[in-house]
């Protein structure tokens, strides 16, 4: 017996919420928003509205080739920013790594269909070719790396490094004067949003863009769990 039908239903349109949150980022980012984040803002619409199909089959767009062709581009994509942050910066562990991580969870999802409950996973992915069940091995250790990335986010005095990495001037523009590294060029923090008024500052807040990942990261989690 599984989880109940309720709890299918809110994850899925938790995945919408957290697609149509980035969605109104890559809008914003129209205009003076640091770019540093579109990347990720792209992952969450494409990975949101995937998800939400898999927890309501009702909710399925595309077919299964698209989604793999999109999360294999951004799973690439993602390792080269991370390989290029540690070349700019150093030995470190880049935010790029967990979107990285996310991609190629999402690749297993397609590529493993057959590992899920049947009533739970939308026509895309049913209809996709079976390569066998996911190891469970593989399957924990992506989960508990993304309750692990909700945790440290939720945890971490420097607001926005889920999507723009600890180094970016906008991540450190909102941390503590105590929590910013020794050498910090203050000239550099300037932030384009902190003139924004209304809606638009809310949907910048980069506690809310943190937001949107620990959410993404518990879905996924969930996921897994259920594939194992």
């Amino acid at each position: 017996m599984g989880p109940p039908a309720w709890l299918y239903y809110l994850f899925a349109l938790a995945m919408l919420a957290v697609a149509a949150y980035g969605l109104a980022l890559l809008m914003l980012s129209i205009g003076p928003r640091d770019a540093a984040g579109r990347d990720v803002d792209l992952a969450h619409v494409f990975m949101g509205v995937s998800m939400a199909g898999m927890f309501e089959p009702r909710w399925t767009f595309w077919p299964s080739w698209f989604w793999e062709a999109a999360f294999g581009i951004l799973f690439v994509w993602f390792l080269t920013r991370s390989s290029e942050s540690v070349h700019r910066f150093g030995v470190h562990l880049p935010h790029e790594v967990i979107h990285a991580a996310m991609s190629l969870a999402m690749l297993l999802m397609y590529w493993f269909p057959k590992s899920t409950s049947s009533q739970m996973m939308g026509m895309s992915m049913s209809t996709a070719s079976s390569r066998g069940d996911l190891d469970p091995a593989v399957g924990l250790v992506l989960a508990f790396a993304f309750v692990g990335s909700a945790i440290f986010t939720l945890a971490s005095p420097i607001k926005g490094v889920s999507h723009h990495g600890s180094h970016a001037a906008r991540a450190l523009a909102y941390a503590s004067p105590v929590d910013r590294p020794t050498g910090t060029d203050m000239t550099r923090l300037a932030d384009p949003h902190d003139s924004w008024t209304g809606p638009t500052s809310v949907l910048a807040d980069p506690r809310v863009e943190d937001m949107s990942h620990v959410v993404m990261c518990l879905g996924m989690a969930f996921m897994l769990v259920l594939m194992l």
